[in-house]
């Protein structure tokens, strides 16, 4: 018997344990303003899955099960951008360049290398996912209150580096909790 629910899901790159401790130290600098994104959630999503049905969440799993992926090293660009999928779907909202909005995430850019656009095109590709202007990040937190970009990008940001240890799909439990369908841990070069 099928089921008729359908669940949000993305498949993702999961961040080295070295940087994933310097984001941690990041966070605790920036706790004024930004609620941190809980270190086992740190991830780069590489697609994003609406309300996936069963069939498309089985897939998922199998795509990335069947993956044959090097793991890329993830290093930050520096770059940082801050938005909201959420905040958008408010008629109200308006984007702002210059300031980070209260609820916006807070993002930090990953170098997108031809490792990393390998594994995210087999995925988008193989799944049918549109992403228009795909741009990999870490979400460091959501802003707790509104600040200009700069309050963030002025601090000074990690430049540990590292293989990403592992491919996973991962379900939102809510906003900010999500549940690991499956993993596959990505072998080094």
């Amino acid at each position: 018997m099928v089921s008729d629910s359908t669940a949000n899901a993305f498949i993702c790159l999961r961040v080295p344990d070295g940087l994933v401790d310097a984001l941690a130290d990041l966070q605790q600098q920036c706790r004024d303003r930004v609620d941190p994104q809980n270190r086992e959630h740190l991830h780069i999503t590489l697609g994003f899955l609406h309300e996936a049905d069963e069939r498309k969440l089985a897939d998922a799993r199998a795509l990335v099960s069947d993956g044959k992926w090097a793991a890329p090293l993830i290093r930050l660009t520096g770059e940082v951008r801050h938005g909201s999928w959420a905040l958008k779907k408010n008629p109200a909202y308006r984007y702002d360049e210059e300031t980070v909005q209260k609820g916006e995430q807070v993002r930090l850019g990953v170098e997108y290398s031809d490792e990393l656009r390998h594994i995210q095109e087999e995925i988008t590709q193989g799944l049918d996912i549109v992403e228009k202007d795909f741009w990999p990040h870490v979400t460091l937190g959501l802003a707790m209150e509104d600040f200009p970009p700069a309050a963030v990008g002025d601090l000074r940001l990690p430049s540990e580096s590292g293989p990403a240890p592992s491919v996973d799909v991962q379900q939102e439990a809510s906003s900010v909790e999500f549940t690991t369908l499956i993993s596959k841990e990505l072998p080094s070069r």
